[in-house]
């Protein structure tokens, strides 16, 4: 709904602006009826928000009386969730029995494409999930409805949330709530238990990075096992470098914070790994599959020159990696990321948030599901924690026995939150929009270099390109 309005006001601004580039002035005539056109667009967009405010305003909504309604409902994940979820979309529908959902699971980058596609059509679902580095783009879009008005009346009960958490679902353009926190985590370091208590290797807690390539050093010469780095094109690794190096964020909003000198450590530290032979190099990385957990080097791989010690993730992915080493016979253990300075660098953050679309056709409904995925016990024990601990916190603490009977790793991550809270810095803010860009445009291209030991490319190149290339994409956006 937002977006056609916005679409409607640029087109009549568009021939506005066309007109005032034209050899003469434009008719009064002309310039009444774009004027009243404007108008016009600017009532309806009153009206529109009147009626949001309205229907909130009434507070809680009553899914029976939607009629027989599908909703639509979109996220990425892997097996594990796709069955916690369905379970949770299940016990709704037997609550409600005229509401049934149409579930959309993807994996990541897959999800990310077919979204963007939906809302080229105005076919996004009612609600999907959304991520931390990328929910300010679909609001700028225009993609997510603004959800402030339910919470004001109470249709959506954020009350057991902690503000600070709240607040990491606002929109910096407007000081107003789109996203709603589905889980909290934190960078996690799963690795392999097993292999390293068989190889009498302590892992320990806040490693330096020294201290974690000495322990790579030591488990690749004495098992041939070796380390797959972060995704190729992931801004998390060096958003984590850049907080250990004293910087709060790694993107502002006219470019990136870390320097040349600072990125050509970094790069330094990949292409050491690669020629010392314990960091997988770009041909060993197209050898195995990163997209899927039960296929990670991690958990997967007859082979120990394809598998890896441990896998560079976050918290609420642990069950996931848990449940497919078990299956091989191993135990997994779970440490912070290894860096400098790990308590500056290290924090926690909404693992993924649930938002709903301006595409709906019900509001009031997709927000009464989304208040029962934030607040119902029920939901929550069969939801497992999959997405993070609940935000909450009365909801995480009354799952926390049922859960931990059919997830021993509940307990696990909630210490290990724990920890983090105790030895982390504040979260940075939500990126930029530029951010994806550099996603794709440069950290993947550049990373794939300095993994590749056949590059002619020096660390001190890379890491000039990476800033130059961030920022040229941060001025033209």
């Amino acid at each position: 709904m937002k977006k056609k309005v916005i679409a409607v006001v640029l087109a009549s601004a568009m021939a506005m602006t066309l007109a005032a580039c034209g050899g003469s002035a434009p008719a009064p005539a002309a310039e009444e009826k774009a004027e009243e056109q404007v108008e016009a667009v600017a009532e309806q967009a009153q009206e529109q928000a009147a009626e949001v405010a309205e229907a909130a305003a009434a507070g809680p909504y009553d899914p029976a009386s939607a009629g027989e309604v599908k909703v639509g409902f979109g996220w990425w994940g892997n097996q594990v969730r796709d069955e916690v979820t369905i379970a949770a979309l299940d016990h709704f529908t037997e609550m409600y029995p005229n509401v049934t959902f149409n579930p959309n699971a993807q994996a990541w980058n897959d999800y990310w494409a077919q979204m963007t596609s939906f809302s080229s059509s105005d076919t996004l679902p009612d609600l999907m999930q959304q991520d931390y580095a990328y929910f300010e783009q679909w609001v700028e879009a225009g993609d997510l409805l603004d959800l402030t008005p339910y919470v004001e009346s109470g249709a959506l009960d954020l009350s057991k949330l902690p503000q600070s958490i709240i607040d990491t679902g606002v929109s910096a353009s407007d000081g107003h709530i789109y996203a709603v926190c589905a889980g909290m985590n934190a960078p996690g370091l799963s690795y392999n238990k097993t292999l390293t208590d068989e190889l009498g290797i302590e892992v320990p807690d806040n490693m330096t990075w020294d201290q974690f390539v000495d322990i790579s050093r030591e488990i690749y010469e004495k098992s041939g096992v070796g380390v797959l780095w972060h995704n190729m094109n992931s801004e998390n690794p060096i958003t984590y470098f850049a907080r250990g190096k004293g910087h709060e964020a790694l993107f502002e909003a006219d470019g990136v914070t870390v320097t040349p000198e600072e990125m050509t450590e970094y790069y330094t530290r990949l292409k050491t790994g690669v020629e010392e032979g314990w960091l997988f190099s770009t041909e060993k990385c197209a050898s195995v599959d990163m997209a899927t957990i039960p296929q990670s080097p991690l958990v997967f791989g007859s082979d120990p020159s394809v598998r890896s010690w441990c896998a560079f993730n976050f918290s609420n992915q642990y069950l996931a990696f848990s449940n497919a080493a078990e299956a091989d016979g191993i135990e997994l253990g779970i440490t912070s990321w290894p860096e400098d300075n790990p308590t500056q660098a290290n924090y926690l953050k909404p693992s993924q948030f649930f938002s709903i679309t301006t595409d709906t056709q019900n509001p009031d409904l997709a927000v009464a599901v989304l208040n029962y995925l934030i607040n119902d016990v029920e939901a929550n024990t069969l939801l497992r924690a999959e997405r993070g601990i609940p935000a909450n916190t009365e909801v995480a603490a009354a799952i926390a026995d049922e859960v931990s009977k059919v997830d021993a790793s509940y307990p696990i991550i909630v210490n290990y939150l724990d920890f983090v809270g105790e030895n982390s810095a504040p979260i940075f803010p939500p990126l930029p929009g530029y951010a994806g860009t550099v996603n794709t445009d440069v950290i993947q291209h550049l990373t794939e270099e300095a993994l590749d030991p056949a590059s002619s490319e020096t660390a001190e190149d890379l890491a000039a390109a990476f800033v130059d290339e961030a920022n040229q994409i941060a001025s033209s956006y």
